[in-house]
């Protein structure tokens, strides 16, 4: 498997922070290497795992914990915010080398079981998923697949899905403002939910830490109370 590198925010203060943040990464198989920088509040990972899996492992520590970006050459995120009110996520994607795109994602609001997710033609949520287009299939592609199908994700009990997909067709610069489409069919009821693919900070690109129109730091977004259908 492709290992990735993560960027995270972690607020630390001391040695002790630190510590305690490469202990909680410690021997966790799949997890390759941890930098941490004390001073940056930067906690950089080298894994094969979900992000959601290393966030977790991080704030088992007690500590908040923000994304900060991806290692790759692009890197973009969709929101799922179109269709179904019941389900919402975030999909992130990273070319991590030249043939393999890392889609990595952790969705709610889920019937338990298999639902497909697709990238479709068009960037466009005006009228929900009904609007979104078709499967993406560049010109000229011919393929065994269809391209824009990135396989099955598997609900657990709870609705949630957790993944990390390792594409070796897709390449990110060819689906940026398209849309992500995760769906199912279920006792003859089609389910989907959709959003926008767009480009997002890679690793080292993401300065921000303050909202210039309200003053909003990354840790009140973190810390304030959620409601239950958010991540």
């Amino acid at each position: 498997m492709t290992s990735t590198k993560i960027q995270f925010l972690v607020q630390m203060t001391c040695e002790s922070c630190v510590k305690a943040v490469k202990q909680s990464l410690q021997n966790v198989p799949g997890v390759n290497d941890v930098e941490v920088n004390l001073k940056e509040g930067s906690v950089v990972v080298d894994s094969i795992l979900p992000t959601l899996e290393v966030q977790k492992k991080l704030e088992s520590t007690g500590r908040p914990v923000a994304i900060k970006g991806y290692d790759g050459s692009i890197a973009a995120v969709s929101i799922l915010e179109a269709g179904e009110e019941s389900i919402k996520g975030v999909v992130r994607f990273v070319q991590a080398s030249p043939n393999t795109c890392i889609i990595d994602g952790t969705i709610d609001g889920l019937v338990p079981g298999e639902h497909s997710i697709e990238v479709h033609e068009c960037g466009d949520l005006s009228r929900g998923c009904e609007s979104v287009g078709k499967l993406f299939n560049p010109v000229g592609y011919a393929g065994k697949r269809n391209y824009g199908s990135l396989g099955q994700i598997t609900a657990e009990r709870n609705g949630r899905a957790a993944f990390r997909i390792e594409d070796n067709v897709l390449r990110l610069s060819d689906v940026i403002g398209r849309s992500l489409v995760v769906s199912s069919q279920v006792r003859d009821i089609s389910h989907a939910s959709c959003g926008i693919i767009a480009r997002s900070a890679g690793l080292f690109q993401n300065p921000k830490t303050i909202c210039a129109c309200d003053g909003t730091t990354i840790w009140d977004e973190v810390t304030k109370p959620k409601s239950k259908s958010s991540l």
